[in-house]
């Protein structure tokens, strides 16, 4: 019996050197014939003068251009908006004001059409939705779970504005007209912090200068494109709804969602460099 337990120790002890010896052959061999370079985004990035300069002209550049251009950014904006009122109902139309400068400047306006207020049944059906929305995100696992905490936020915020309409409706201070121009205004300092961001991630990549500015301007042409349809998808809401939503579409459709649309193209730019990039 104890020469039966020695000779399968034996045995045992024999395989153990030969798995080792096979899993070391296998580890050298790997050492010595696969290259396998870190990702990018752990890799340590050599900036160069040459990359150093654009990461500081470029930006200079570009926001002095897009200040520069600021007003006949907006009144493109306007226009576009203007334009596509006529055919999806929207009372808006051309306004000239007087700023704070006391100077004459051009504004959206609705003209003499009241600011759309929510009724009772309108206020009734968004509270049994909300609360909906919140019974249903505690019930969010897996692969839903990403969307739990948006959807609460969504929730609570559109909650409290209906408390607001609920106690005091007429205390109400914003328009449709002045929620877009807000909007607008967003979406240009979005547009004017653009290039500052990039260079603090992406003109310092080692790429081609052409394409970084190729690139950018893709960028900024979309959020020159987005922001007026953002004003008409967000006006189209209010108006055939109620301004009850103006809060949920400038908290989480605003600002926010600008710059989760800014993450997005950054993203995708950089992901379209080259290996290299960082070397």
């Amino acid at each position: 019996m104890s020469t039966k337990k020695i000779s399968v120790s034996a045995e045992a002890k024999k395989h153990d050197r030969s798995f080792h010896a096979a899993f070391l052959a296998v580890k050298q061999a790997r050492r010595l014939h696969v290259k396998v370079r870190p990702h990018r985004a752990i890799t340590p990035l050599k900036v160069t003068p040459y990359l150093l300069a654009q990461a500081i002209v470029l930006p200079l550049i570009l926001c002095s251009l897009l200040y520069w251009g600021k007003p006949f950014l907006l009144e493109f904006w306007r226009d576009c908006i203007v334009f596509w009122s006529s055919g999806l109902g929207l009372p808006f139309a051309r306004a000239t004001e007087l700023n704070e400068a006391g100077l004459d400047v051009s504004r959206l306006s609705t003209g003499g059409v009241g600011t759309p207020m929510p009724t009772g049944l309108t206020l009734g059906i968004t509270t049994l939705v909300m609360l909906a929305g919140l019974a249903l995100s505690l019930k969010m696992k897996g692969a839903a779970l990403p969307l739990k905490y948006p959807l609460r936020i969504v929730c609570v915020v559109q909650l409290v504005a209906v408390l607001y309409f609920w106690w005091s409706p007429q205390g109400f201070p914003y328009s449709v007209a002045r929620h877009s121009e807000e909007l607008m205004t967003i979406g240009y300092v979005v547009m004017l912090g653009t290039p500052v961001m990039l260079a603090m991630g992406y003109y310092i990549l080692n790429q081609s200068l052409i394409i970084k500015l190729f690139n950018t301007a893709l960028i900024l042409g979309f959020f020159t494109i987005m922001v007026p349809h953002q004003v008409l998808a967000q006006t189209f809401i209010m108006q055939h709804l109620s301004v009850l939503f103006m809060p949920v579409l400038y908290i989480c459709f605003g600002a926010v969602f600008d710059a989760l649309v800014f993450v997005a193209l950054y993203s995708w730019a950089a992901s379209n460099a080259p290996a290299n990039a960082t070397t």
